[in-house]
């Protein structure tokens, strides 16, 4: 079977796996990354994990179709079936940063020598708070488009860093697009929240400060 095409945000995570490096991907789902990392040679050896077994099934089903071996199937909230000495890289994508933080925290790995790597759907900010408060920082990010959709992408390395300015934490560590539509979306929530009948001060200040922040970051 030809190599398994993977959707950007995906590619993205599978090319940031260390060559080499025996892998998980929590949240597996269809199980396309594990099948990639194993066609292409990039690790020896894949636990795909999942809450539920339906996605587990599809995944194992698939990797049979693809003819690739060297996955180890599990059925696992979280990380809780994954021993911390099996792989080197750890995937956590498609899933809220609520649910991430919720899996990192009730693991309690030790990420020293570790490749975590994380794609939130939500909760950017909450996610990154708890990294920086837990001895993790983002060493490195990226915004991948897909589907008319902007995905942020994370490589997250072990090491006490301050925590970020809150511009950084919800617009990204460098100018983007991103930043700038995050911009107009606020300045147009300012407006509603002025405009309201019953204006909700503390939140018109939490919002004027984010946009304060956001000018002083980017040199706007």
């Amino acid at each position: 079977m030809s190599e398994i095409r993977l959707t950007p945000r995906l590619r993205t995570l599978g090319e940031w796996v260390p060559a080499g490096a025996r892998a998980a991907d929590v949240g597996t789902d269809h199980g396309y990354l594990p099948i990639w990392l194993r066609q292409t040679g990039r690790s020896p050896f894949v636990i795909a994990s999942d809450l539920n077994a339906a996605p587990l099934d599809s995944a194992r089903r698939n990797a049979e179709r693809a003819d690739v071996t060297g996955i180890d199937f599990r059925l696992s909230d979280g990380l809780a079936a994954i021993a911390p000495e099996e792989v080197e890289a750890v995937v956590i994508a498609g899933m809220s940063g609520e649910t991430m933080v919720n899996i990192l925290d009730a693991a309690a790995w030790d990420w020293t020598d570790k490749t975590l790597l994380l794609q939130p759907m939500t909760k950017r900010p909450e996610l990154l708070t708890w990294l920086y408060a837990h001895g993790l920082h983002v060493a490195e990010e990226k915004l991948v488009s897909e589907r008319r959709k902007s995905f942020w992408v994370f490589r997250i390395s072990a090491g006490e860093m301050p925590l970020p300015r809150p511009a950084l934490l919800w617009a990204g560590f460098r100018e983007t697009a991103y930043a700038h539509a995050l911009r107009t979306q606020l300045i147009s929530a300012l407006g509603g929240l002025r405009r309201a009948s019953v204006p909700d001060e503390g939140e018109i200040r939490r919002v004027e400060e984010l946009l304060e922040d956001m000018k002083d970051a980017y040199g706007w």
